[in-house]
């Protein structure tokens, strides 16, 4: 398992609400409860990549950064996060403890490019 596995499994939401402030994790628990987020997938350096089907489809990728959290939206937060990345987050989270398999986005996934 690589340190980005490892970082995300020891995220804490102490730390999600450090980095991203209580009202975007709170709407990003949300966005994971209603089920937003789709065809998660690993990306070659470690970061997680998704589809979340909000009030529009957004290609959200999350990363780390020379050891910090860093994400982008295709719904051009405003902030330095968002609710797509804090619930692509939980997502990820859960599928590390369910053992779920992740697939590696290929290098041609269309969410690359609108990133």
């Amino acid at each position: 398992m690589t340190s980005s596995f490892n970082q995300f499994r020891e995220l804490t939401w102490v730390d999600l609400t450090l980095w991203a402030g209580k009202k975007i994790v709170s709407d990003g628990k949300e966005c994971y409860q209603r089920k937003e987020v789709r065809e998660i997938s690993l990306t070659k350096t470690g970061g997680i990549l998704a589809w979340v089907d909000a009030e529009e489809l957004f290609a959200t990728l999350v990363e780390y950064d020379d050891g910090e959290l860093y994400s982008e939206c295709t719904c051009h937060p405003v902030e330095n996060t968002c609710m797509h990345s804090i619930a692509v987050i939980i997502e990820f989270i859960v599928h590390l403890k369910k053992k779920l398999e992740i697939p590696e986005a290929k290098s041609n996934d269309r969410r690359f490019y609108l990133l």
